[in-house]
């Protein structure tokens, strides 16, 4: 994919939602065109890019990544309920024994959470090259890390507009 392509797609996703925040507009945050699914589909397909795959190669490599985000994205969710039961513990003053369950519980999602990690990158030793795990997870680190930039720098712009 040449970087016209990639840049095109970029827009294609991005500038919508930047639009309709700026006008103040917010729409409901449902269905495939909610940002963090246009942010997720932007990362899919620069990394595609990074790894330089193949078609087939790429259509495996995103299934699974798709069955990886799923089962983390499920944990994730059971780890916010675990925490929501922990904040009830905290506004009823519940007894310390309370707490270390859900501590205990926490923990252990935590553990799957990471187990989870380290299966999907395993697993992916048969259809990525050494090198190209190598630059799966130096992408990961930049794409996040541009990723806060660009949230930094919308909140400033905000901030800008309502100032004015």
């Amino acid at each position: 994919m040449n970087t016209l392509r990639l840049y095109t797609l970029a827009l294609t996703l991005l500038l919508p939602p930047m639009l309709i925040a700026q006008s103040g507009h917010q729409p409901e945050q449902q269905g495939p065109d909610r940002p963090y699914d246009r942010i997720e589909n932007l990362r899919k397909v620069r990394l595609v890019e990074v790894l330089e795959l193949k078609e087939d190669q790429s259509v495996r490599f995103l299934a699974r990544m798709n069955e990886h985000d799923n089962a983390r994205r499920n944990l994730m969710k059971e780890r916010g309920e675990a925490l929501d039961r922990l904040e009830r513990l905290v506004r009823n003053k519940s007894e310390e024994s309370e707490f270390m369950k859900g501590f205990a519980e926490i923990a252990a999602i935590d553990d799957t959470l990471t187990l989870e990690r380290k299966s999907f990158f395993s697993g992916l030793s048969d259809l990525l090259t050494p090198t190209q795990r190598a630059k799966m997870l130096i992408f990961e680190r930049r794409f996040a890390k541009e990723l806060r930039e660009a949230m930094r720098e919308a909140q400033r712009r905000r901030k800008e507009q309502e100032s004015q």
